[in-house]
């Protein structure tokens, strides 16, 4: 049985395109909401003041991660293009010898890549 895949990944934001990358940044939330039930978890950080915006995203196992770099690469291409610059840290946690792992680190070669899930839980209905 698969475990939990996690991603964070912190980009700095162009000059001058905070405000682009939040109203972009929300929309791309809600199509995301919207499109990918098998995903536990999906938010953006933003820190203006360092100008970075950071994403954590909790899947259930590594293809629901395939699936959603699948549905959003267009959006990924745009945004690097766009109102994203360079990335600052990307993290990954599980995956150990999923192909998605190779993907994203053809976006970021740097990659910290943490594999072996030790112990933990995912609690759905917090009480």
């Amino acid at each position: 049985m698969s475990t939990a895949f996690i991603y964070t990944g912190t980009y700095k934001v162009r000059d001058g395109r905070f405000e682009d990358a939040r109203q972009k940044l929300a929309e791309h939330t809600e199509f995301i909401e919207a499109n990918e039930p098998r995903l536990v978890a999906f938010h953006v950080f933003t820190d203006e003041a360092a100008g970075t915006v950071s994403i954590v995203q909790v899947h259930r196992d590594p293809e629901s991660m395939e699936f959603h770099m699948k549905l959003v690469a267009e959006h990924i291409k745009a945004a690097l293009n766009d109102y994203l610059g360079e990335t600052v840290s990307t993290h990954v946690y599980g995956g150990a010898g999923a192909p998605i792992v190779d993907t994203i680190r053809q976006y970021d070669p740097d990659t910290n890549v943490v594999t072996e899930h030790l112990a933990g839980f995912t609690r759905t209905t917090a009480a």
